[in-house]
């Protein structure tokens, strides 16, 4: 059968500072070749392609199947996609982490569908191909929803080496750029899936709590085919938590140096499984960044998101990362229903203190059927999301307020968080020293110029 596998167009056309690879896409259309299938992926994201030019595609590519991938945060282009989509195939599908998050709820904002997926559909979604050839009803395939019903998950796949590698081949490789990266290729991959921990506010629809990863073996094959095939050598590692192995952690890293891999790579770790000894060996190995989901500087606060962690944690964490010679990047969430605005203020100078080269701080906006999700829904907390309503990718809109939080101390302390952090002369001066390239000149200066505009809308 042909398939187009599409991550939609963007909001915006304007330079972005970070695309990266639809992998999910690819790793559906490694799985769909394997089962003899003629599959393309339209990256309309990538292209920034406007929607005129993104239906021109859509119609030449002559597709009996569409699929089409969405996230909750920018549904509504996934749903103009879908729209857009619908003459010209057979078969429309919708998959991704919204349909995870929402299950059969997506037929109710859009009724193009003919089925949508859910969960890891690598296995899945050829057996729903499979089906439609061969004039068999899908309707009961573990994964497959319809309007009628919602069937069960797919089976979480027990070992990760038997998947093939992400159809690269198939995607504008040249396009992919990440502003932090030292590097002009950029790309992604998984090393795992699943995250062991519970805070309340994650999504794991998807992948699940059962962390399950790939062998260092494995890893290493693919990295040498992104390095070698592709030549790209910065890789973003998309796993929910990295660090969770320490033994695989190690196994990957040596294997890196063994085989003189010159690669520069980034990842997430956790602020209370980090140690000096592992962090030198992620530095030998290449590993330019850390991200940790330190939250907020209020142990109610973290308390309230069940993150198991603390401040001093924090504090280890990041002088840790910083005397190995690895750049940081903390998460930070403001808007924690339990917090006042003060305390707010105390997680940004928390930022400050904590000397993270990178902050990305954001309005707390719980998952669909996350646990806090539900939590916010029954005290009347939360303002649903959809076509019509998006959850703005800016995070100007917030979906959840309560007596601690209105709209406009929610915009007023980010737009200060990302004030005090970034706009400092002397961090100013450090981000112009560090650039290394004029592709990096131009996505740090575009990144700059709406961190300016939108700090004084």
């Amino acid at each position: 059968m042909k398939i187009l596998l599409i991550q939609p167009p963007p909001r915006r056309i304007e330079y972005e500072g970070i695309i990266v690879p639809p992998l999910g896409l690819a790793y559906l259309a490694a799985a769909l070749r394997g089962d003899g299938h003629d599959v393309q992926i339209l990256d309309a994201f990538a292209l920034r392609l406007d929607w005129d030019t993104f239906e021109a595609r859509v119609a030449g590519a002559t597709a009996e199947l569409i699929g089409v991938t969405g996230m909750t945060p920018i549904v509504d282009t996934s749903l103009r996609a879908l729209e857009i989509a619908r003459p010209y195939c057979k078969y429309l599908v919708f998959g991704g982490a919204h349909v995870s998050a929402v299950g059969q709820k997506v037929f109710q904002q859009t009724p193009e569908l003919d089925f949508a997926m859910y969960g890891e559909c690598e296995a899945a979604f050829p057996q729903l191909v499979r089906a439609l050839e061969n004039h068999e009803d899908p309707s009961n395939l573990p994964g497959v929803i319809t309007r009628e019903k919602m069937n069960k998950p797919c089976e979480l796949l027990p070992d990760l080496d038997e998947l093939p590698f992400p159809a690269r081949d198939l995607l504008p490789n040249e396009l992919y750029r990440y502003a932090l990266s030292r590097r002009e290729r950029v790309t992604t991959m998984f090393t795992s899936r699943g995250c062991p921990y519970n805070c309340v506010f994650c999504d794991k629809s998807t992948f699940g709590s059962k962390w399950r990863a790939r062998s260092a073996e494995n890893i290493l094959a693919e990295v040498e085919e992104i390095a070698g095939r592709y030549d790209t050598r910065s890789i973003i590692i998309y796993d929910d938590l990295f660090t969770v192995d320490k033994k695989r952690v190690k196994e990957f890293c040596e294997g890196v140096v063994r085989r003189g891999l010159k690669i520069d790579w980034k990842c997430e770790g956790r602020v209370n499984i980090i140690d000096g000894e592992m962090l030198a060996l992620m530095k030998r190995a290449g590993c330019s960044m850390i991200a940790y989901g330190v939250e907020s500087a209020n142990q109610h606060g973290l308390d309230y998101l069940n993150k198991g962690a603390t401040p001093d944690q924090a504090r280890e964490a990041f002088a840790a990362t910083r005397k190995a010679g690895i750049r940081t990047m903390g998460y930070f969430i403001l808007g924690i229903p339990v917090e006042t605005y003060e305390d707010a203020r105390k997680t940004i100078n928390f930022a400050l203190e904590l000397k993270a080269d990178y902050a990305q701080f954001s309005i707390l906006s719980p998952f669909p059927n996350t646990p806090m999700y539900e939590d916010a829904v029954k005290k009347g907390w939360y303002r649903e999301v959809d076509a019509q309503n998006p959850m703005d990718k800016d995070l100007k809109r917030p979906v959840m307020l309560n007596e601690n939080w209105d709209e406009e101390k929610l915009r007023n302390i980010l737009r200060e968080a990302h004030r005090r952090f970034y706009l400092r002369p002397g961090r100013l001066l450090r981000e112009v020293f560090s650039l290394r390239s004029p592709s990096q000149l131009k996505s740090k200066l575009s990144a700059g110029l709406r961190l300016l505009k939108w700090s004084h809308e």
